[in-house]
């Protein structure tokens, strides 16, 4: 296989893709780059821009690293915390009720999918760290608690930090989307179960 090539936006970085970058390194041989657009070229016929294809195709093509679970019914989890962090958790309007089903999800569980690090993990971590709502509830100490323990137990993982540290979202997305926290179901406290 060539060497796949991800173009980052700097000013909009793919925190998911970064991270899937990170675990998929030793079996993949990919460069990165920053542009102004994020694309995955696969071959010069083939390139994916939308972050969720990202991540598919570099679990797909690096199955030793597991991000893509193990099974049908994994495999189907995936993707529906995929589009739950393209959707419910990135929309003002369903913020709270998506944090409050993550954090149930949460509530015995150290991974999202199964007993070990997927892609799902991967996605709704990057969705909250540049959710300025999300930034605000750590802050403030009112981040709840499951969540709070799981995205602390991943930001603390070598992967994480790397992505981290080489590219900050917080003075980015978190800033455009401290505008939209404003509205009442963002800046509303999540209610906990029981």
């Amino acid at each position: 296989m060539a060497t796949l090539c991800l173009t980052v936006n700097s000013g909009d970085p793919p925190l998911g893709a970064l991270l899937a970058v990170e675990h998929v390194k030793d079996d993949v041989s990919i460069s990165v780059e920053e542009g102004k657009e994020n694309i995955l070229r696969v071959s010069e016929n083939v390139i994916f821009t939308d972050v969720n294809s990202i991540l598919r195709y570099l679990a797909r093509v690096a199955t030793t690293a597991g991000l893509y679970g193990c099974n049908l019914m994994e495999h189907t989890e995936i993707d529906h915390w995929l589009e739950f962090s393209a959707t419910k958790l990135s929309s003002c309007n369903s913020f709270t009720s998506a944090i409050n089903e993550l954090n149930h999800c949460l509530s015995l569980r150290t991974y999202l999918v199964g007993n070990s690090l997927s892609l799902a993990d991967l996605c709704v971590w990057a969705t909250l760290k540049g959710n300025a709502a999300w930034q605000e509830q750590l802050k403030q100490n009112k981040a709840p608690v499951h969540i709070k323990r799981w995205f602390g137990f991943l930001e603390a993982q070598q992967a994480f930090q790397s992505v981290g540290t080489q590219w900050d979202v917080s003075t980015t997305k978190a800033r455009v989307l401290l505008t939209h926290w404003a509205c009442k179901s963002c800046s509303s406290e999540p209610a906990l179960p029981g």
